[in-house]
């Protein structure tokens, strides 16, 4: 986990104490759970030689200090185990909600979304066909479309829901309108990302819920982790609920209606990460993602006979510096660098731009893999404030606020000066008065990446990417030092490839057929993502997350 300070911390004690921003509170509307209480040790663990592999099932425990009964139980109090619990509690049905971890995970300010109330409010009018299409293109068609349907059809009425519950409680929502969609070369963007704000900070989705939830009369355990499904007839049957873990010993629940397994994929389980996404463990310097996302559901599924999403697919940040001459593999040594998702200029280690730096945050890092150590820096000059408005980069990477009335939640132009000027003092950003000094500090080709410079200065001056293609509105030369540059990896957020569903949600099994009793929702369903996070489909993973969360939730209530 990418240690340091929170921007709470940050705004409270003016300066970072140790190794940059952590990911506490942090991330974004792109992402789900980000919030982190692990300690680094446990969240960097590398795999045992002879440890026995996750996909090995335990044997089953059959020795209880309690037994407990409800008709719906969610897996996880996260996103989408919020959102199953109050749906399933409107219904009327009994809940209980396990979290392995002292406290709720942290919800989204940010949800994506289709066929609001606010967005008709605004004349916004989105073809579903065409937002299917676009998500199945970037994943190159390896995805469940009448999922993706599911949540197109389904999403501007979980958001409405949430805005009425968020009323409830002083928390206004806010249509964010101003997603440049026709600034962003090929890609495309909607008007879809709905912004929870207050004065307060009882802001986050979650937090929200966690209210309305108590007055639903939903049960939450916390500290108490699932360790196994139960499963009749040697799992061939109907789950019936789980084992979970106590301070006291193992507990027996039983769910009449249905489990739902909410627990955030395994972004934070090392050996899963090593054996079912190598690439993305490679590439990335930094892991931001949940302290709960330790695979509990996909093991826990796999072990009764789940199928699982063949294509490993990761959420990956470009905005993890590490110090100069350090290899990137020690995830607890970088340092979290917002304006990384900027689209300054970039270049190898060799000192040669390799890639249009104006991408969605991961397609900049699938290229560096392709590069010497699969690192990259970036480089910007003493007038980055202007640039960064010009840039008018959206969702979570934003500097400067939309002409929506949004309030910038995260990190404002102030807070980013800050802290850059921390990070120069801690070696993780440096700094010089030419380009030469730079580059001997970054430990590049001195000639190579002077030259590289001068050419993308060039191509800035005459307003037009010949070699790449960038926009030309974000060609803009370096020209006013000093010169500050950082080497980035990239940023693990959470994983995407889940278990198989069907549009009711239901786990299947490996022929494809429902398992009875077993639901998913969140990053554990799978099918709606391969290969990478299509970033300009603002809050599309949160939104998949909260609308699927809710619809489990619904569906198992009424059986």
């Amino acid at each position: 986990m990418t240690k340091g300070l929170s921007r709470r911390d940050f705004l409270k004690n003016a300066v970072v104490g140790t190794l940059g921003l952590s990911s506490t509170g942090l991330l974004t509307a792109c992402g789900t759970q980000a919030e982190t209480n692990a300690n680094s040790q446990e969240n960097n663990e590398q795999p045992i030689a002879n440890k026995i592999s996750w996909k090995t099932p335990p044997e089953p425990i059959t020795e209880f200090v309690d037994t407990l009964n409800t008709e719906v139980l969610v897996i996880g109090a996260g996103n989408a185990g919020m959102f199953a619990a109050c749906a399933a509690a409107e219904k009327g049905a009994k809940v209980l909600v396990l979290e392995r971890n002292a406290m709720i995970g942290m919800g989204r300010k940010w949800i994506g979304g289709v066929g609001s109330r606010l967005q008709k409010q605004a004349g916004i009018n989105i073809d579903k066909f065409e937002m299917i299409e676009e998500l199945a293109r970037y994943a190159s068609n390896r995805v469940d479309q009448r999922l993706i349907k599911l949540w197109v059809e389904n999403s501007g009425a979980t958001i409405d829901w949430l805005q009425d519950v968020a009323k409830e409680y002083g928390v206004d929502m806010v249509l964010e309108t101003d997603p440049g969609e026709k600034l962003h070369g090929s890609y495309k963007t909607f008007v879809m990302q709905h912004n929870l704000q207050s004065e307060g900070n009882l802001d986050e989705s979650t937090q929200i819920l966690l209210q309305k939830a108590k007055a639903l009369g939903v049960e939450i355990l916390l500290d108490t982790p699932m360790v196994q499904l139960i499963r009749e007839n040697n799992n061939t049957g109907r789950v019936t609920g789980c084992v979970a873990k106590t301070q006291n010993g193992h507990i027996k629940i039983n769910a009449t209606k249905g489990t739902i397994l909410c627990t955030g994929g395994y972004s934070n389980n090392r050996e899963m990460l090593e054996e079912l996404n190598p690439l993305a463990v490679q590439m990335c310097v930094g892991n931001t993602s949940h302290a709960g996302s330790k695979g509990d559901g996909i093991k826990a599924a796999t072990w009764v006979g789940a199928a699982k999403d063949e294509i490993p697919t990761a959420m990956i940040f470009d905005r993890s510096a590490i110090l100069p001459g350090d290899d990137g593999k020690d995830w607890d040594k970088s340092a979290w660098l917002q304006m990384g998702s900027q689209p300054f200029l970039k270049v190898n280690m060799q000192g040669e731009r390799f890639a249009n730096e104006s991408t969605p945050y991961d397609f900049i890092i699938h290229a560096a893999s392709l590069q010497k150590d699969m690192r990259y820096c970036m480089i910007w000059d003493a007038d980055w404030m202007e640039h960064t408005k010009k840039f008018h980069t959206i969702g979570c990477s934003r500097l400067h606020p939309s002409n929506s009335g949004s309030i910038l939640k995260i990190f404002d132009l102030k807070t980013t000066a800050g802290m850059h000027n921390q990070m120069v003092s801690q070696g993780y950003i440096v700094e010089a008065d030419t380009f030469e000094g730079l580059a001997e500090k970054l430990g590049l080709p001195v000639d190579t990446f002077v030259k590289t410079v001068q050419r993308y200065n060039e191509l800035c001056r005459k307003g037009v990417d010949e070699d790449f293609g960038k926009e030309g509105y974000r060609m803009i030369p370096l020209e006013k030092a000093p010169y500050r540059a950082a080497i980035l990896g990239g940023q693990l957020h959470c994983t995407l490839d889940g278990l198989r569903v069907n549009t009711k949600l239901q786990v299947l099994d490996t022929n494809l057929e429902p398992i009875e009793g077993l639901y998913a929702a969140g990053n554990d369903s799978g099918g709606f993502f391969a290969n990478n996070y299509p970033e300009y489909i603002i809050g599309c993973a949160v939104g998949r997350t909260t609308t699927f969360g809710r619809l489990a939730g619904q569906y198992v209530a009424s059986l």
